[in-house]
């Protein structure tokens, strides 16, 4: 896995939904877009297991949720978005 760009901005671009595919349909999603070092803006959807809660917290930047995840996820060269926990495995 190469990175090539780390976040430094996540913005809400919609609404907190159920997630509706297959294995996701247990998590509650929210639409955003994620801005890298290099400049390249992703869609990604930030998912919260059970209820919504923890995703209400990430917008209203509770204990500085947002400030911490804005700076957790990585952009890899062949396009996908990892959050920084899993680069490890």
């Amino acid at each position: 896995m190469e990175v090539v760009a780390k976040s430094v901005s996540i913005q809400v671009v919609g609404e907190i939904h159920r997630c509706t595919e297959g294995e996701s349909s247990k998590f509650y999603c929210l639409p955003v877009k994620i801005l890298f070092d290099n400049g390249e803006e992703k869609e990604y959807l930030l998912r919260a297991h059970g209820e919504p809660k923890t995703l209400l917290d990430f917008i209203e930047n509770k204990k500085g949720l947002k400030d911490k995840m804005e700076k957790s996820f990585v952009l890899l060269k062949n396009g996908e978005v990892l959050h920084g926990r899993y680069l490890s495995q």
